[in-house]
């Protein structure tokens, strides 16, 4: 989580039932660096993965890039 704060401007603003809430203030800009946040979410919270029907792992990082939630 420190190391998001740092790069990316995370925010904790909530938590219950297992999940984590973050506010995140500048995503990854560039392809490589969105591919290793996509892989630092997977090491944190892979069950996520396997859960999610809808989560494509191949254009995850792309998605990470674009998001505005």
């Amino acid at each position: 989580m420190r190391s998001w704060e740092h790069r990316f401007g995370v925010r904790v603003v909530g938590f219950g039932h297992g999940r984590l809430y973050l506010s995140v203030a500048a995503q990854p800009t560039d392809v490589r660096q969105a591919r290793v946040v996509a892989a630092e979410h997977y090491l944190a919270c892979p069950d996520v993965f396997h859960e999610d029907p809808d989560l494509d792992w191949s254009t995850y990082h792309e998605e990470l890039m674009q998001r505005r939630e």
